[in-house]
């Protein structure tokens, strides 16, 4: 917790015995994963895994999100372990996380405006609009799981923190079930809701994603940000077996047979309580969890078992910079849709001349475009990790 916030410092894993490997390389091959799915040549046309499930169920896209919260919470394993001792946890520690996610949400809802801000910058636009500003996002939903997460695991034990994750579950599960209406199928419909009417309430429908979308209920509102919250419980469990029993054959054994269970338990679950990412159902976080656990123990025991550290470093420079490339990827995105060569965007024009000019196959040009994205921000991170540097937000 030591990390400043947002700041550029000097970096070498190789140094650090205490840092786990697997984590970082999950993290960057999680954020390589968020940049490859963000950025298709062409929305339109989407190989399917590539894209989210338009309502109830899942795809390999929908995975994404919820790893990264699991590795928030298996990060906070780390960063949090002497305070399981007994150390006494000093106002500083407070400050330092009320920064980080006062960060994280001032980005994303940087992120969220990027467009008209640009647009306003390059003078084709009078001023920033305002009033449909949206206020959820990836970020701020980052920003309050962290928050929630290391409140919880700083003032309660594994015990209490087991029950307060069920407690939610179910929790959450009745919620979506009793309320607003007494019609089950009717409040797990995409208008119908208990979400969605939380969100119209304290938001106002022009601050949500609905404002200029097809969907009815916005895919990070505050709701649904409880049970996300469990998904970060779940990691951080996680990163206390692996520190409890080492990075060993048998803690790969114990990862990957609790993410089994727990991959059965979700799609079980999910024939009651159907798995929906956009309302973050208790059943998603158990699938997704199990997913998160089986990927992590793979990680673990290729990269800090088995010792294969040059193949993982090509994910270790990504997940080292892990926010500072989510970021600049996305308004990266944005200024190319924003500006213009002739009457295309410069997104368009790149997309037409290195790809569609060639390619004939719609989904495949528009599976490299996005290819090519993540090929040149692994680049950039690359350079970064040359020079050792890393930016801790």
């Amino acid at each position: 917790m030591a990390d400043p916030i947002a700041t550029i410092l000097p970096h070498n894993t190789s140094s650090s015995p205490a840092r786990l490997l697997a984590l970082d390389v999950f993290r960057g091959f999680t954020i390589l994963g968020m940049i490859l799915v963000n950025n298709p040549g062409d929305w339109g046309h989407l190989y399917w895994p590539l894209g989210h499930a338009d309502w109830h169920g899942w795809t390999p896209t929908d995975l994404v999100f919820p790893f990264f919260l699991f590795i928030v919470g298996t990060a906070l394993a780390y960063s949090l372990r002497k305070y399981r001792t007994g150390t006494e946890i000093s106002s500083a520690v407070y400050w330092r996380i009320l920064r980080r996610t006062a960060v994280l949400i001032l980005l994303g809802l940087l992120l969220n405006r990027s467009s008209a801000v640009f647009s306003f910058l390059l003078g084709n636009a009078d001023k920033v609009d305002l009033s449909n500003w949206r206020f959820p996002g990836v970020l701020q939903r980052i920003g309050l799981v962290y928050f929630a997460t290391s409140m919880i695991v700083l003032h309660l034990g594994v015990r209490a923190q087991a029950v307060l994750a069920v407690a939610l579950l179910l929790g959450y599960w009745a919620l979506l079930a009793w309320l607003p209406s007494g019609d089950y199928q009717a409040n797990l419909s995409t208008e119908g809701n208990v979400v969605r009417v939380v969100d119209r309430a304290v938001l106002g429908e022009s601050h949500m994603w609905t404002q200029a979308k097809t969907e009815k209920t916005d895919p990070e509102g505050l709701l649904s940000t409880l049970p996300a919250i469990v998904t970060a419980l779940l990691g951080y469990w996680a990163g206390l077996l692996i520190q409890r029993k080492g990075a060993t054959v048998n803690t790969v054994g114990w990862l990957a047979t609790a993410g089994v269970v727990c991959i059965g338990l979700g799609l079980l679950w999910g024939s009651a309580f159907p798995i929906n990412k956009k309302i973050w159902t208790s059943s998603f976080v158990v699938l997704t969890a199990g997913w998160a656990l089986v990927f992590l123990a793979g990680s673990l025991l290729k990269f800090d078992v088995w010792g294969w550290r040059r193949i993982g470093r090509a994910f270790e420079v990504v997940g080292v910079n892990a926010i500072l490339v989510f970021v600049a990827s996305g308004l990266s995105s944005v200024l190319l849709s924003v500006t213009h060569v002739g009457d295309q965007s410069t997104k368009q024009w790149l997309y037409e001349t290195l790809f569609t000019s060639w390619i004939n196959t719609p989904e495949l040009s528009s599976l490299a475009y996005a290819i090519t994205t993540v090929a040149f921000w692994w680049f950039a991170m690359w350079l970064l990790s040359l020079r050792g540097w890393t930016v801790r937000v």
